[in-house]
């Protein structure tokens, strides 16, 4: 038995540690980007262009697995980094736990039906919730520092499911991967049918069975020529402490794979995180709503500040109120992951925006994120928000008092317009004899408007000129993609 260790073991715990560093979410984003297409075509709202970041993300890897097999579990995975790392402390434990091979076996289905209760259950009915069911979820929090702010997230379904993992992984080498998850196995179903895999030289083996002891997911090796079992992931430790070097794989297909993974990380992290800049804020005109539509919700005229716990940290926000309406809602900052956090700001607070209401839902696949928002607007507003059921007589004569207002004055009227991911600048728009209640009767108020949207590899500007209530003209800033929604949702 080799009793250094080997530099493929030392290639791979540093790729691991990068992986950790860099990329902690990565196998979140995986799993959520199949759900969430799969979602979104079961429902029938599935829009390509809304969707090549996942599928770019999703293709590579599976690609990748096809080629060279479970490359991502073994060597990217930051999910498996933690449970070798728990599984060498767990070697100082006098106790130790040895599974049988039939029962092994037998065990390993169960991620199977995960997977079926993942996709039927969460991605079909949403049997789950609200529910933080995930130990994915409370992992990704707790692999920030700032995460530890608070132990809350344990006594959920999901932290429950992560401390009995981190007990498994003690006593049972990576026991999540073999029996519980449900990204493993589409990637072990995949992996059976992988161009490059593992041999075995069994008439030179004098049958030790040190590779299968070796072995991370408890793989019989010393029954195979050729290892082709989609359990494997390729973490070469069997390769590593044979003697006699009777079990081998070809170096550059291992290398290749990692590369190839590292890359499409980097495609979809470039290509998608970096798409809208942290200081988005999403507008609306003031008197877009009518009175009648904000009545449930009055809120007094000011600029309040708030902070809500997200994924990572506090969110903090500022909203702006102009004539008992929200005009504006803006993140000042927050510590989730960029990827979750703008896909959930811009439909969290534009419906915020519209409804007039915190009572919105959040974002699948960004929860945290998405209540992050919502309950630092709530703590913004606070006691300024008095639920009623009818326009009271001052309310009443405060907005029609304003409507007359705006109907006799000829003065332009000056307002910040912006879309998501664009500064405030200041737009004119003019009113007519018309009152600016008949105004916003209109398909759209007259104005010029900027927006921005995310396209494929980044953000998409353009400028919305309205007249008389209609698109007169677009002008496209920079690269064509799905602006005019974020130029005009408000509308």
């Amino acid at each position: 038995m080799k009793n250094k260790i080997s530099s493929i073991q030392i290639v791979r715990a540093v790729i691991q540690l990068i992986a950790f560093i860099t990329v902690p979410a990565l196998f979140i984003t995986i799993f959520s980007s199949i759900g969430e297409i799969i979602s979104s075509i079961a429902d029938g709202s599935f829009v390509l262009l809304d969707n090549l970041g996942r599928l770019v993300l999703i293709l590579g890897v599976f690609l990748m697995t096809v080629v060279w097999g479970r490359f991502f579990c073994g060597f990217i995975c930051s999910f498996g980094a933690m449970q070798d790392l728990l599984n060498s402390i767990g070697k100082l434990i006098p106790f130790k736990i040895k599974v049988p091979e039939k029962a092994d076996k037998w065990l390993k289905l169960l991620k199977y039906a995960v997977l079926a209760f993942v996709a039927v259950g969460v991605w079909g009915f949403s049997v789950t919730g609200d529910i933080i069911w995930s130990p994915w979820a409370v992992f990704g929090i707790y692999s920030s520092l700032s995460g530890w702010s608070s132990l809350k997230y344990f006594l959920t379904l999901g932290g429950a499911l992560l401390l009995l993992i981190i007990i498994g992984s003690l006593f049972i080498e990576r026991f999540f991967c073999r029996y519980l998850c449900p990204l493993g196995a589409l990637f072990s179903l995949v992996s059976r049918f992988r161009i490059y895999s593992l041999k075995r030289k069994p008439d030179k083996c004098g049958n030790c069975k040190l590779c299968t002891s070796k072995c991370s997911m408890a793989i019989p090796l010393y029954k195979y020529d050729e290892v082709r079992s989609g359990e494997c992931i390729n973490c070469m430790k069997c390769t590593s402490v044979c003697p006699n070097e009777n079990i081998s794989a070809e170096t550059l297909p291992a290398i290749s794979g990692t590369v190839a993974a590292t890359a499409v990380a980097g495609l979809y992290y470039a290509g998608v995180l970096t798409s809208v800049p942290d200081t988005a804020a999403v507008s609306e005109l003031p008197f877009q709503n009518t009175f009648e539509d904000a009545t449930n919700t009055i809120y007094a005229d000011g600029t309040y500040k708030g902070s809500g716990e997200g994924f990572r940290g506090d969110v903090d926000v500022t909203v702006t109120v102009e004539n008992g309406v929200i005009t504006d809602i803006t993140v000042d900052s927050y510590k989730d992951d960029k990827e979750f956090f703008q896909k959930a700001k811009s439909s969290v607070i534009s419906g915020i925006i519209k409804s007039q209401s915190t009572d919105v839902d959040a974002v699948s696949g960004a929860t945290f994120s998405s209540n992050g928002i919502i309950n630092a607007v709530k703590n913004a507003l606070g006691e300024e928000i008095a639920e009623v059921t009818e326009p009271t007589a001052e309310q009443t004569r405060k907005h029609t008092k304003h409507t007359e207002s705006a109907t006799e004055t000829a003065e332009p009227v000056t307002e910040e317009v912006t879309g998501p991911g664009t500064e405030a600048p200041e737009e004119t728009i003019t009113s007519d004899e018309n009152s600016i209640a008949s105004e916003i009767s209109e398909q759209f108020a007259d104005g010029v408007y900027t927006g921005t949207g995310n396209g494929f590899r980044g953000a998409t500007n353009v400028t919305v000129t309205v007249e008389n209530g209609e698109i007169t003209d677009i002008t496209v800033n920079t690269v064509m993609t799905s602006s005019f929604s974020a130029a005009l949702r408000t509308e």
